[in-house]
């Protein structure tokens, strides 16, 4: 066995392109397709503009009841038909929401991604939607967040939201709902947005996978033709934050040997101009293991396994948070800690071998995040749901390797805001509050935890 005396080098990043894939319509709706040779898996997905975004107000997490109920059973077969057809073909059923989509679909054999078409439309279709099903649905989603909630990550999350956030913002409550605004969907409301939302105006048809042989507007005539459109367009939501400068919300858990902490303020939407830089910056503060956050809090103070830091940008706004969990008694050393970077990195910017660190690493990461068939289906659906150019990806890491320290250092300056810091701490009040009054962060309100 040889020993290498001297560490490797990087080298310079290689070549690399998104998928060429192509649009086209069916049957009047939008179908995308990507062509990836030797693929033996394939994706059949519908993209809706269908998230948490667009949900009545006092409704929010209906979105995700829809989903889920999609799979459930539909007008020609039960939630067990439904899973058997679907086994049949080797396929695996996936549904999921988020802020800005809904995402439905199956990643099956290529061989059977004409049949599992044809399922995807039956659920997007003709779903059921029973009484009894729905009410099921909501139930477990009920207990589900009241099982998430006990958890100090989840409970601080719903606590910096609430309060980043104005009381009637969308972005007050998370984007899966809470139990008062689940407890007040009724079956009828979970069946009049999928009717409003889930419609071909609102959605496009994406299948990823090697399609030499399958004919492409077969699938979207699947899909799309004679599916009857009811979309109504939903009013942009508010996003309105609070404001009012530095503040500071205890969660009390008595007897708690940790604190969760979470610091941060509302941020910019997803087509921010400076998104490039402002996200490489991001990687440097706390979206990196060699990042400043990481560095500080782990690896030279051992307050924490872990400290992170970016931005959630959505299409509509977003969040800038940093967040670690410590032990109790470094409760106060680590959040000054967190907050000190922020400051540094605001009011000084990235040192050049910072950005060279982050810039390697992200240009790096591009290749293996669209390995595969699944990865590409959600970056065309990212490209739908944000109207993105076709070639997007490819500008997108073009741009992360010629981006400059100054654009990182403007945007940190920019994107950044110190002032306005919300600090969330889930923990044993009595380790610490009484010193929090000093510490910098504004004004302190201590509520109980209701988990």
């Amino acid at each position: 066995m040889s020993l290498v005396s001297d560490r490797p080098v990087v080298g310079e990043p290689r070549p690399w392109h998104f998928p060429s894939f192509q649009r086209q319509t069916v049957a009047g709706g939008r179908v995308l397709t990507a062509h990836l040779p030797g693929r033996p898996l394939a994706v059949t997905a519908l993209v809706a503009d269908a998230g948490a975004s667009a949900e009545p107000i006092g409704r929010e997490g209906i979105a995700e009841l829809v989903a889920r109920a999609l799979s459930e059973g539909t007008t020609s077969r039960d939630a067990h038909g439904f899973a058997v057809a679907g086994e049949r073909l080797g396929a695996t059923w996936r549904a999921s929401t988020d802020w800005d989509s809904l995402r439905c679909g199956f990643e099956v054999p290529v061989g059977e991604l004409g049949a599992a078409t044809e399922l995807l439309a039956e659920a997007v279709r003709s779903a059921a939607f029973a009484d009894a099903t729905l009410a099921r649905v909501r139930d477990e989603r009920i207990d589900e967040v009241g099982i998430d909630r006990s958890q100090p990550a989840t409970r601080a999350a719903e606590a910096f939201a609430a309060e980043v956030f104005a009381d009637l913002s969308r972005y007050h409550r998370s984007d899966g709902g809470d139990v008062a605004s689940l407890s007040a969907i009724t079956n009828d409301d979970v069946r009049d947005y999928r009717s409003a939302r889930l419609t071909p105006s609102a959605s496009t048809l994406v299948v990823v996978g090697d399609l030499d042989t399958v004919d492409v507007e077969a699938l979207g005539r699947t899909v799309f033709d004679g599916w009857a459109d009811n979309a109504a367009e939903p009013a942009a939501p508010d996003v309105q934050p609070r404001g009012g400068g530095r503040r500071t919300v205890v969660v009390d858990r008595p007897g708690s040997v940790q604190s969760m902490l979470m610091v941060g303020h509302d941020g910019p939407p997803r087509k921010v101009e400076d998104y490039v830089a402002m996200s490489t910056m991001a990687l440097v503060l706390g979206g990196m293991f060699s990042s400043r956050l990481n560095l500080k809090i782990r690896e030279e103070k051992g307050y924490a396994y872990g400290a992170f830091g970016g931005f959630d940008t959505r299409k509509h706004g977003g969040v800038f948070v940093a967040r670690a969990a410590v032990q109790s008694e470094v409760t106060l050393p680590a959040l000054a800690d967190l907050v000190a970077e922020i400051e540094r990195m605001q009011d000084g910017g990235v040192e050049r071998d910072e950005l060279e660190q982050a810039r390697a690493y992200r240009a790096g990461v591009f290749p293996i995040s669209f390995a595969g068939v699944m990865a590409v289906a959600s970056g065309l659906g990212d490209l739908v749901i944000h109207d993105f150019p076709d070639d997007h990806f490819d500008q997108l890491r073009q741009r992360v390797l010629d981006v400059r320290k100054d654009e990182l250092d403007s945007s940190a300056a920019t994107h950044l805001r110190p002032e306005d810091l919300v600090t969330v701490v889930v923990g044993d009040a009595s380790g610490f509050a009484k010193d929090l009054e000093s510490a910098g962060l504004g004004p302190v309100s201590i509520v109980p935890d209701e988990s």
